[in-house]
């Protein structure tokens, strides 16, 4: 009896045994497969996240949508602009999800929204001055100059605004000549520039720092002459580039003067700083044509950048009777509302665009948005 209890006993045990093995392997499996999905899972999450973030096709092309519909007129509406930014990006769409659903997966795009900016224009060669003849003369007779250095005729071209593909050409036998052999000295040329009341530079202030880019003509080359002044004004960098007239590309930090292209990294703080003021000093010293894309709506600028001069040429012109042949109002626009050949004017554009991209598989779904800018260089 007790030999059959035993007997019992062993098989009750043997089978727990394997029962709890049996639970274990279970268990085994269970822990793996969880562990191998989440390790898929975020490989595919990571991987998908990292195409999207890296995806220079789809920011190609709404950067080139972009530069295509703020520059290919000077007369088109926001209404205008933004439609051929969205046409475009459809377009892309239905090629994109075209060609992932061949392989099985689904990615996307569509405009998720867009900002309004105003892009200020110098198109033909001219002096750096405000469009108004009689705001021009009054800034001079006056000397409005915001930097004590007298003699020098400044005036502030952007007030409190973010701004973006900056670009300027200008005719290097309009610039200063600067000894060449001054270049060796930095403490010297900067010395030299400042002394001097006809040279003519582009400032650049954020409130915490202010950015100086000096342009002359040294060794029979454009040269840009770049400072940081935190408390102290330091040359941070020097770029030069021969031809008879040079593009300075801001954004893309570089000189560009015929076929011939010089990077220039100390360019490079445009890209860094936020909001800021940005002045043409001695802008009757230089010849040249600008583009410049700000932040903010057309008539916000418009009436942002008279406001600014009400205080200072509304009550001088307030005082003095303006002739014109005939008696007549004054001209002293800032910027002229529509293309003109004497002077900078206004025109809408497209600030930046984002864009939500999707991507998706039978495993997951991933979106994020992609914001894109003009590119920098301005002109197509």
């Amino acid at each position: 009896m007790w030999e059959s209890i035993r007997e019992e006993r062993g098989q009750m045990i043997l089978i727990a045994g394997l029962l709890i093995a049996v639970l274990l392997v279970g268990l085994a499996l269970v822990v793996n497969g969880a562990i191998y999905t989440e390790n898929l899972s975020s490989r595919e999450v990571e991987g998908s996240s990292q195409a999207l973030a890296d995806d220079p096709p789809t920011t190609e092309r709404l950067t080139r949508s972009m530069r295509e519909a703020n520059y290919n007129s000077d007369t088109a509406s926001y209404v205008e602009r933004r439609s051929a930014i969205r046409q475009n990006v459809s377009t892309w769409d239905q090629h994109q999800v075209a060609s992932s659903v061949q392989n099985g997966r689904f990615a996307s795009s569509e405009v998720a929204a867009m900002q309004n900016g105003t892009r200020v224009i110098q198109s033909d060669t001219n002096d750096f001055m405000p469009a108004g003849n009689d705001l021009d003369q009054e800034l001079i007779d006056t000397t409005l100059d915001p930097f004590g250095i007298t003699g020098r005729t400044s005036w502030l071209v952007v007030p409190d605004a973010n701004t973006r593909a900056f670009n300027m050409t200008v005719e290097k036998d309009s610039l200063k000549t600067v000894d060449g052999g001054l270049l060796d000295d930095l403490t010297n040329l900067l010395s030299t520039i400042l002394t001097g009341n006809d040279v003519f530079w582009v400032q650049f202030d954020d409130g915490s720092s202010v950015w100086r880019v000096y342009l002359v003509e040294a060794d029979n080359k454009v040269t840009a002459v770049i400072t940081e002044d935190d408390g102290s004004e330091d040359v941070v960098g020097v770029c030069q580039i021969s031809g008879t007239q040079a593009s300075i590309r801001f954004g893309k930090n570089e000189l560009v003067s015929g076929q011939d292209t010089q990077a220039c990294s100390e360019l490079s703080f445009t890209e860094e700083i936020g909001k800021h003021d940005m002045y043409f000093v001695g802008g009757n010293n230089a010849q040249g044509t600008y583009q410049i894309i700000i932040g903010e709506h057309e008539d916000d600028f418009q009436n942002k950048i008279e406001d600014e001069y009400d205080d200072f040429i509304g009550d001088l012109l307030d005082s003095l009777t303006c002739w014109t042949g005939v008696l007549g109002s004054c001209d002293d626009d800032v910027y002229r509302s529509s293309p003109t050949p004497d002077g900078p004017y206004t025109t809408t554009a497209v600030y930046d665009t984002s864009v939500e991209m999707t991507y998706q598989t039978d495993r997951m779904r991933f979106t994020r948005n992609l914001t894109v800018a003009p590119e920098s260089s301005g002109l197509p």
